[in-house]
């Protein structure tokens, strides 16, 4: 089942790519980049070709695709956006559930969203269902990878301290030794001083 929606998903990828019109000579090329700048705003969401849906058809597969990867570039417009709506519909709460899954959310936040995303796409349809199933699977090799840097982090900060203390009880150690030396260098000095050097 799981090779089935894969190779759909690489199928329609293949289909929007035939899609695509030739390129412009140079001239015009650079004529579109002018007028596409001065028109967009560089705060503005990523225009999407087609309304973000629930649904796997291909036009919403990749408006899907062109949402998440808007968020990579700029979240801010989309973060003020959705967190005005106080009764977000389904598609708006797909949207905030993948805003908050963004690599610079904090590691409760996302570990909470996880747990909502894992839910979500159990009643998504099949295709929408196997993209986001991407986005849940990076988070959750990324939550664990976080947890085991913290793991390891804590346990290198757990053997530095048992290091300091060793090196502290070596050095008090040291000085004991130390210590006894000189007393026995003194009894020696004593015995032999008492025999007046005879043996």
């Amino acid at each position: 089942m799981r090779m089935t929606l894969l190779l759909l998903l690489i199928t329609l990828s293949g289909c929007q790519l035939l899609r695509q019109p030739l390129p412009l000579p140079p001239e015009q090329a650079a004529e579109t980049i002018d007028e596409t700048e001065s028109t967009a705003s560089p705060d503005s969401p990523v225009p999407e070709e087609s309304p973000l849906r629930i649904n796997d058809d291909p036009a919403t597969l990749q408006a899907w695709v062109n949402y998440r990867a808007s968020l990579l570039h700029n979240r801010a417009p989309w973060r003020e956006s959705l967190s005005d709506i106080t009764e977000p519909d389904p598609v708006q709460m797909l949207q905030r559930i993948i805003l908050q899954l963004h690599p610079d959310t904090p590691y409760l936040t996302r570990l909470r969203v996880q747990m909502q995303l894992a839910e979500q796409i159990a009643m998504l349809p099949p295709g929408l269902a196997a993209l986001i199933s991407w986005d849940l699977t990076f988070n959750q090799k990324l939550l664990e990878t976080e947890s085991a840097v913290s793991a390891l982090t804590r346990l290198n900060a757990q053997q530095h301290d048992n290091i300091e203390r060793l090196q502290k009880t070596n050095k008090e150690l040291q000085k004991k030794i130390d210590a006894l030396t000189q007393i026995e260098a003194q009894l020696n000095q004593s015995i032999n001083g008492g025999n007046n050097g005879r043996p």
